[in-house]
């Protein structure tokens, strides 16, 4: 093998061994796939009238980036493992894959999590 061809091996071995790329971030109003089991879980608001809310545990965190507030501004990341489930209701410890708009911040009157997603599609995977 020539010098040459060596170094064109190298090159292409050290592109593809290179730091790994950072993972995806969503961002409000992304159409997003996520997967995990449904549970249901308390409000947090103080009515006694607020009824559960239907929360996605997760099979693995995501990145979101939600628009920054107060002084700094800016954008800012964080790490979901759970989403509030907004238009439909796929049955308590089901597994399911779900495909929706993705919002963040309060969006329903019975706010469970920060993030949630607006169902336009569900599958479940395995569960009821």
């Amino acid at each position: 093998m020539t010098a040459k061809a060596c170094a064109w091996i190298f090159v292409l071995w050290a592109a593809s061994a290179g730091p790994a790329r950072a993972a995806q971030c969503y961002a409000d109003g992304d159409i997003v796939t996520l997967e995990g089991t449904v549970t249901r879980q308390a409000t947090h608001q103080t009515d006694p009238a607020a009824k559960p809310a239907w929360v996605l545990s997760l099979a693995s965190p995501v990145c979101v980036v939600n628009a920054g507030s107060g002084q700094q501004g800016g954008r800012q990341q964080s790490n979901v493992s759970a989403v509030q489930i907004i238009d439909a209701e796929p049955g308590e410890n089901a597994r399911v894959q779900l495909t929706g708009k993705l919002v963040t911040g309060n969006v329903s009157a019975y706010y469970a999590v920060p993030t949630a997603i607006w169902v336009l599609k569900q599958r479940v995977l395995s569960g009821q």
